[in-house]
């Protein structure tokens, strides 16, 4: 069973309770949805306190509902997980690194005042911006194409990386590549839909002969450190400290 309610404007709670059912999920998704596709952003609180099971319906229908609405989950500026399983509570840790856009916390069925304060606390809405998250250091003239991350990746961000690529995606010819990490403070989830965009980046991936990534967080140089070996080109990691010895590295010298 499933009972959503907003507890005050822009702030919804979802509680989870017993087994549920595809149903539950057509419920989550008729009320959420008007919230999510609104320009405000928002406060989501997920209580799991009595949760047991969810059918193969159920998820697939979740499944749908979430991947459809990808786009519009950063919309959530906070989310808090009320449940006293620490495999949920572990899971929301190893999750909100990657999404930093979306504060997340986990609270124990102790606390559920703790977590309503910690959503109902949503910020305003922020304002538009034009800065990029994304700067180009060398645009490949010489073998080598270099950005610096600070802030946010936009979509419009992940087609100018993609545009000093191009030339090297025909044919044999291989370029050098380095990532310098300032910020990183997430990532637009629509990029993850636009096919094309991810269909560039992956045909990128067989013309690369030397990455360098410089700065990253932690969890990123985990996954990345887990990865390398399976990739078709060279794969370096260096601290922000490092960064003339990266330069050093991918260039061959």
């Amino acid at each position: 069973m499933l009972k959503i309610k907003e507890l005050k404007p822009n702030v919804w709670e979802v509680t989870l309770d017993g087994v549920l059912e595809k149903s539950d999920i057509q419920t989550m998704e008729r009320e959420l949805t008007p919230a999510l596709k609104g320009d405000q952003p928002l406060g989501l609180i997920v209580r799991a306190e009595g949760w047991k099971d969810i059918t193969a319906d159920a998820m697939a229908e979740d499944a749908k509902f979430e991947f459809g609405m990808l786009a519009e989950w950063s919309k959530i500026a906070k989310m808090a997980l009320v449940t006293d399983l620490q495999a949920f509570a572990a899971l929301l840790k190893w999750i909100d690194p990657i999404l930093p856009m979306i504060d997340m916390q986990s609270f124990r069925s102790s606390d559920v005042a703790a977590a309503e304060a910690f959503v109902s606390d949503v910020p305003a809405k922020a304002a538009d911006g034009t800065a990029s998250g994304v700067t180009l250091l060398s645009d490949g003239s010489d073998g080598l194409i270099a950005y610096e991350i600070d802030g946010r990746i936009t979509a419009e961000d992940v087609e100018n990386v993609l545009a000093p690529l191009q030339p090297f995606l025909q044919g044999d010819k291989k370029v050098n590549l380095l990532v310098r990490f300032k910020t990183y403070d997430g990532f637009d989830p629509a990029i993850l839909m636009d096919g094309s965009l991810m269909g560039s980046k992956f045909g990128a991936i067989a013309h690369l002969e030397r990455y360098a990534v410089v700065g990253a967080p932690d969890w990123m140089k985990m996954m990345a450190s887990g990865t390398a070996s399976m990739m078709p080109f060279q794969m370096r990691l260096f601290d922000a400290a490092d960064d003339d010895a990266a330069w050093t590295w991918v260039r061959g010298d």
